[in-house]
């Protein structure tokens, strides 16, 4: 017995200096806290409490007298539990001065009266005080505990209600045996029944169980509090991106309503001068007699009539009209813009190469999509134009897979910037300073129309690719 109570004793102060060494980052996380630092204080307090008890029954000379030391450590312990019942009166409500004053008073009539009975009385006197005491402290405890309902907020807290009960109980009987027996002189730590120090050991135990219930419980707290910022920051991000969305649709929105106004008063004053063209053609056409020059003149009608066309095209787009979607041969389409571009290609010396493997149908406008092709052509002749090679292509390829029709138009050029590739179908945006920005953003928005995708091929390093995606007509 000699060695086995201070092994105990110092045993239980170790653990609750581990619990208390883990409560520091509950501290850090908390610091505006108060009820966290009574029980971080009152822990520590309990361990060095504990731990100068140890050390003080293996030095002292007599029990039976005692030292000045147990006294003090027993009053350190004795402190750390004032302190679990400013931690849970602290939980519901604030510590204020009347309670500092009631329980410095406790602990001061504490603390005298063990040290005159350490000079006065005997071993058996201060374990009946120190119990009588504790049990006091834990009695309002437990009143605290009921009073606040601590034990319905949280599973951890139920047990603490549990332990703080059982010590309580382990007190009451601890008094009793001690009232109840007489155990005569005792002067070492042999000559302490068994049945004491037994008592002495399992409140030591649940005592520390007390304490891990708390931590358990703010663990918990500061578990669902990280979960809680998951949640929120999950919530925040999906309201930025629907933020920036929105910010997105009404810039988009906002250029196309612009689009949508410039297309139409460009419309209406591009085609004055185009119909005053065209009367003049006709009229120069029946002035002159020469088989060329009415060739020439019947060409440029023609050409006037298409720029009309495409004028009238981009006008109905942006209005409310209903665009006429027709079902035809993609492949017979495609082959029909070679004579657009015949004589700006035979001027720049590209050939335009149609390697056209389908025969599917598509629902389509077929002003709209000659506006796409115009546009995607016009910048591969205009990329060529920037080259010295002798051999300038582009190529228009069709195929059919997954019962979709799919279109690319290549060309051997300087291709697109990795810069220019992210953002080249935005409205506005252009790789060359003379263009306005518009056609690729045009064709884009027309493919949509059609129900397909218009696309970059980024990973074409020969020139530029531009792949579109259109549906299948089922009608025959």
């Amino acid at each position: 017995m000699n060695f086995l109570l201070p092994f105990i004793c110092i045993t239980i102060a170790l653990i609750q200096i581990g619990i208390f060494i883990n409560s520091i980052s509950l501290v850090k996380i908390y610091p505006e806290e108060k009820s966290l630092k009574y029980w971080s204080t009152s822990l520590i307090l309990s361990s060095l409490g504990i731990l100068g008890i140890a050390v003080g029954t293996l030095l002292m000379t007599s029990l039976d007298r005692g030292s000045f030391f147990l006294t003090l450590s027993n009053i350190i312990y004795f402190i750390s539990l004032v302190l679990m019942i400013f931690y849970t009166k602290s939980l519901k409500e604030e510590i204020t001065p009347r309670h500092v004053k009631i329980y410095t008073l406790l602990t001061i009539f504490y603390a005298v009266g063990f040290e005159i009975l350490r000079n006065k009385g005997n071993f058996i006197d201060r374990q009946i005080f120190s119990a009588c005491l504790a049990s006091i402290v834990y009695f309002v405890l437990l009143i605290e505990i009921k009073e606040k309902k601590l034990f319905r907020e949280s599973y951890y807290l139920k047990i603490f209600a549990i332990t703080t009960f059982t010590e309580f109980i382990l007190l009451i009987a601890r008094i009793i045996v001690l009232i109840s027996s007489d155990y005569g002189f005792i002067d070492s730590l042999n000559d302490i029944p068994l049945i004491q120090a037994a008592l002495l050991w399992v409140l030591f135990i649940v005592n520390i169980w007390s304490y891990i219930s708390i931590y358990g419980y703010w663990s918990e707290k500061m578990s669902a509090l990280n979960t809680k910022n998951i949640i929120e920051n999950t919530k925040i991000k999906l309201l930025l991106n629907e933020k920036y969305k929105l910010i997105n649709s009404l810039v988009t929105a906002n250029k196309t309503a612009i689009s949508a106004a410039l297309s139409a008063s460009i419309a209406h004053e591009i085609n004055q001068p185009l119909g005053a063209m065209k009367t003049n053609s006709q009229h120069l056409n029946l002035l002159i007699k020469g088989k060329k020059e009415k060739i020439l003149i019947k060409n440029i009608i023609k050409d006037n009539d298409r720029a009309a066309k495409i004028i009238a095209t981009l006008k109905s787009m942006f209005s409310k009209n209903k665009s006429i979607y027709r079902s035809e041969i993609f492949d017979t389409f495609v082959q029909s813009l070679e004579p657009i571009f015949k004589e700006s290609i035979k001027e720049k010396n590209i050939k335009i190469k149609f390697l056209l493997n389908s025969s599917a149908k598509v629902n389509m406008n077929t002003d709209e999509l000659r506006q796409v092709f115009s546009n995607l052509i016009q910048n591969s002749i205009d990329a060529l134009s920037l080259t010295s090679k002798k051999n300038k292509v582009i190529e228009i390829k069709t195929f059919t897979k997954n019962n979709k029709l799919f279109c690319s138009v290549t060309d051997n050029g300087p291709g697109i910037s990795r810069k220019m590739q992210g953002k080249i179908f935005k409205l506005y945006e252009s790789s060359k300073i003379s263009n306005s920005g518009i056609g690729l953003w045009l064709s884009k928005y027309i493919i949509t129309r059609h129900k397909g995708s218009l696309s970059v091929n980024k990973a074409y390093l020969s020139g530029a690719e531009f792949l579109i995606e259109l549906p299948i007509s089922n009608n025959v």
